[in-house]
């Protein structure tokens, strides 16, 4: 019988070619691996074209302060420190930690109707030794990549105003707080001040420094009055030596020499005297005429007598019959002169007397202000602490109101968004780059492998 001849399957082609291609396993691998390179290369190069839009922002803060000065307060002091200051925190990190969260991201998604995975994330760079952040985000195109950079600023901007809001609005609640208890002590102090002066004398310390004004004034009138009345009463005694009469008697003389009737007694007196004397040295004591002027002359007398009894008794009426005033003007003025220093003397003693009750007056009533006014000024510090305070913790909120930039400090846009001219993805020159690179290693390695046992010989025999 003959041989039956097998005719080859597919499958046992399929073995076949296998079989070769596996005695060949280098060329294979390297098939493979440039396959492998250019499908990376031919995917990166069909991606949709990615532009790149760049902006810089920068933090311009180098700290403040303010004092504020309240009239009989106090003083508000405001102070922010520079936010690079040794040994603090750098606001850049706090800002590119932000610009990465997902709610900025968000909300700038939100600002260029994107959905938030479309929007994708932005490079953030940093440079040392400056305030500088450097921000880079990519777009399908130009206006694209412009918009989000903008939206992505905006949204920056946004958050931190949201950030100090809920700042302040933290800040201000804890203090208003603290204020009510504060504004509840003043007004507790300025009640009990009220109850005071309305149970007490004293309203005020003025009514005191004015007191002790009038003491002192009323002490020096009464030295300045004493002193006059010692001068006084020296002038009236040693002028009532010299005239040899009292200050009384002399008023009763000129008490009588200014009534009429006295005064007519007087001169009915002088002028029968004068006759009777001319009388007798004419004729003698029995002659009629002189008899008769004898009479008028005892008349006059007895009428002058009666006259002065009646006025002022009769030791002034044979005073001032001794005295002749009216044949002696000075005289009668020194008098005169007596009479109103007595009285001007007796004017100071009364005027001493109530100066003197109204110093007792006033020194009593001093004591009872010392005792107030005390309890015044006691009551009036701790109002005014309790007002100076309360004034300080206000003076605080409107001062932290207005630092808004304490904690998350002022960012400012640098360079604008950048309007991408060309795309930055993918780029042909990269992909030959990248391809040849692979190229070029796939190959060395396949070369290496394929050699490997003569490189290995190579290297013992150096050994």
């Amino acid at each position: 019988m003959g041989t039956a001849i097998k005719i080859p399957t597919a499958w046992d082609r399929f073995r076949g070619h296998v079989y070769r291609i596996l005695r060949w396993p280098y060329i294979t691998t390297g098939a493979m691996g440039y396959a492998f390179t250019f499908l990376l290369v031919a995917l990166y190069l069909a991606q949709s074209p990615k532009f790149k839009s760049e902006m810089d922002l920068v933090l311009p803060g180098t700290g403040s302060s303010s004092n504020v000065s309240l009239n009989e307060v106090g003083q508000v002091v405001s102070q922010t420190s520079a936010p690079f200051g040794a040994g603090g925190f750098n606001p850049r990190v706090n800002y590119k930690e932000m610009l990465s969260s997902r709610g900025v991201l968000k909300r700038a998604a939100e600002k260029t109707n994107l959905p938030l995975a479309k929007f994708g994330e932005p490079k953030i760079k940093l440079t040392e030794q400056t305030s500088i952040i450097s921000i880079s985000i990519t777009g399908t195109s130009s206006d694209q990549s412009q918009l989000k950079a903008w939206a992505l600023y905006e949204a920056l901007q946004d958050e931190l105003d949201h950030l100090r809001a809920d700042e302040v609005a933290r800040r201000d609640a804890s203090i208003k707080n603290v204020l009510a208890e504060y504004r509840e002590r003043t007004n507790f102090a300025r009640g009990e001040i009220v109850d005071f002066q309305q149970r007490a004398l004293l309203v005020s310390k003025d009514q005191m420094d004015q007191l002790i004004s009038t003491v002192a004034q009323i002490n020096e009138k009464q030295l300045y009055v004493q002193s006059e009345l010692v001068e006084l009463e020296d002038y009236i005694q040693q002028l009532s030596l010299d005239l040899q009469v009292s200050p009384r008697l002399a008023g009763k003389a000129l008490m009588l020499q200014s009534d009429p009737e006295f005064r007519g007694y007087i001169a009915e007196l002088s002028q029968a005297t004068t006759q009777l004397s001319e009388f007798r040295s004419r004729w003698g004591n029995k002659h009629p005429k002189v008899i008769a002027e004898t009479g008028r002359v005892n008349v006059a007398k007895a009428s002058l007598i009666q006259r002065g009894g009646e006025l002022s008794g009769v030791e002034a009426t044979n005073l001032f019959t001794t005295l002749h005033l009216d044949n002696n003007p000075k005289r009668a003025q020194l008098f005169a002169d007596l009479i109103d220093s007595f009285a001007r003397k007796q004017g100071k003693v009364s005027e001493l007397q109530d100066l003197k009750r109204s110093h007792l007056h006033l020194t009593d009533q001093l004591k009872v202000y010392a005792r107030e006014v005390a309890e015044l000024d006691r009551l009036q510090k701790e109002f005014d602490l309790a007002e100076a305070v309360y004034t300080s913790a206000a003076a605080r909120l409107e001062a932290n109101k207005a630092d808004v930039f304490a904690s998350y400090p002022v960012v400012q846009m640098l360079t604008t968004p950048s309007f991408p001219i060309q795309q930055t993805s993918p780029n042909p020159l990269i992909a030959i780059a990248a391809g040849l690179f692979g190229v070029f290693f796939i190959t060395f390695g396949l070369i290496v492998l394929w050699q490997r046992k003569a490189l290995i010989q190579l290297l013992l025999k150096r050994d």
